[in-house]
């Protein structure tokens, strides 16, 4: 493996890299520093990578990609630069867990190694704040043999609560780090290479075809359809306060790339206007904001949590905001929206919102924009002519 060409991504945390390995085994890396667009970056890294080494994508021989857990956007992007680049080439992919990461990285730092020809072994718990008050957890055995380092995970990826006991086990890794375990202080692309081409792991590397690559979105063992909501009545809908103000702000920022404040929020509290949150399994998972302007409702903000949407929740705050603006004895509501957030104008086109105008430059520029200012479409919807929509069916 060494004397192959490997390109390495990652985008998952808050700051992206790639790393190249080249055929004299020498590895180089890029990163991009935190923000909203870092993991937009990683193609442009990857090029710069090749360029530099005096390569091109046709010498890529394999490619390595983080599939989790992480954020939710940067993890698509990771996986689709990881699928294109290797479909372009016609070669494998790895893809490497955070949780397999960091057990292997924590067994490669501790400062007293056994020998290589005496079996050792290790039980550790691996877990990453999820926000929300949740964490992406997995308990990893880990094995050495004479010739291997043998990976068995004991309880499976999952979501739990940031107190569960799973999390703070004997050997514990929360939220680690490279200078905590007094590891060799590399991004995590680089470690990612390392792993790869570590003759002890390569049992337990699983070469794929690009197709086959999958972000591990561990939320989704715990996800539910709106329909089974309904059988166990685990929702729950009530007024915001302060004291939700900070969970709030978790989402927001993971939602937009100019988010609201907590200042607006606070001032949005103090101001009167109406505000909810829905909560699922006594877990913050969105919100909305609306005031009364004359005779019509204007929606300042309704958000949901990006790990839970798709699953028709989206349109289960839009009707909750109907009937809320009916018992107000108002029959209109105004919005504004960015012409780039196509799920949000799906979602509200789907129930009967039209455009009425535009303003011009409402927006700052957003990451999927080229303008350096973008629009707001005004919309607006009368209630007595609304479409019903069966929220079984819902994709929002």
């Amino acid at each position: 493996m060494p004397s192959r060409c490997l390109l390495a991504l990652e985008s998952g945390g808050a700051t992206s890299s790639a790393a190249l390995l080249d055929r004299g085994g020498t590895i180089s890396v890029r990163t991009a520093a935190s923000g909203q667009s870092h993991s937009s970056q990683l193609l442009p890294m990857a090029h710069a990578l090749l360029e530099a080494a005096g390569l091109t994508v046709h010498d890529v021989d394999a490619v390595v990609v983080g599939i989790g857990p992480g954020s939710f956007t940067g993890l698509r992007i990771a996986v689709g630069v990881a699928q294109g680049l290797a479909l372009g080439k016609n070669c494998p992919v790895l893809g490497v867990s955070g949780f397999d990461l960091w057990a292997y990285i924590w067994w490669q730092s501790r400062s007293v190694r056994p020998p290589s020809d005496h079996a050792s072994a290790a039980a550790l718990s691996v877990s990453f704040d999820a926000r929300l008050g949740e964490r992406f957890y997995a308990r990893i055995e880990l094995e050495q043999r004479s010739d291997a380092l043998v990976f068995a995970h004991r309880d499976e990826p999952c979501v739990c609560a940031a107190d569960d006991p799973r999390c703070a086990a004997p050997v514990a890794l929360m939220d680690p780090d490279c200078e905590t375990l007094n590891a060799e202080r590399l991004p995590m692309a680089a470690w990612m290479l390392r792993f790869a081409i570590d003759p002890m792991c390569a049992a337990h590397h699983v070469w794929t075809d690009a197709q086959h690559v999958r972000p591990l979105y561990v939320r989704e063992k715990v996800a539910q359809t709106i329909a089974e909501r309904s059988g166990v009545h685990d929702l729950m809908w009530s007024d915001m306060t302060e004291r939700d103000v900070a969970s709030v702000m978790v989402i927001e920022d993971q939602a937009y790339p100019f988010p609201w404040t907590s200042g607006n929020f606070l001032d949005s509290l103090r101001a009167g206007y109406r505000m909810r949150i829905l909560k699922e399994n006594g877990v913050l998972i969105g919100y909305m904001v609306w005031m009364t302007v004359v005779d019509e409702a204007h929606l300042l903000n309704l958000t949901l949590s990006p790990a839970r949407q798709g699953r028709g929740l989206g349109s289960w705050m839009v009707q909750q905001l109907f009937q809320q603006v009916r018992e107000a004895g108002l029959d209109q509501i105004l919005l504004e929206v960015r012409p780039s957030n196509q799920v949000a104008l799906g979602l509200y086109k789907k129930f009967g919102f039209h455009e009425i105008g535009r303003r011009k430059g409402y927006y700052p520029q957003s990451a999927v924009s080229h303008a350096s200012r973008e629009d707001a479409i005004v919309m607006r919807l009368r209630l007595t002519a609304e479409r019903h929509v069966d929220s079984r069916h819902a994709v929002a």
